[in-house]
């Protein structure tokens, strides 16, 4: 049989370890396609109630309070060394 002596390092992203693969865009077709024709045929959903809808306000308070405060990891700066 034949071995695979090659040792020469490959490029990522251009193997076939590709994040993108065929499958995972055919899928994602396919969901798109969902999306766009099963609406007309589906029953019209009634509305959410108010406290769900406040839900993405509350984490995006959240998520701004989180990047704005400060952080209690030390801090790693140095001082230069003047000669």
């Amino acid at each position: 049989g034949y071995i695979n002596t090659d040792v020469t390092p490959k490029p990522m992203g251009l193997t076939g370890s590709s994040l993108i693969t065929a499958r995972s865009v055919a899928v994602l077709l396919f969901l798109s396609l969902l999306l766009l024709i099963l609406p007309p045929f589906l029953p019209p959903l009634p509305p959410p109630p108010a406290t769900l809808l406040l839900l993405p306000l509350l984490l995006m308070i959240l998520l701004i309070f989180l990047a704005l405060s400060p952080s209690n990891e030390p801090s790693l700066y140095v001082e230069p060394l003047d000669p």
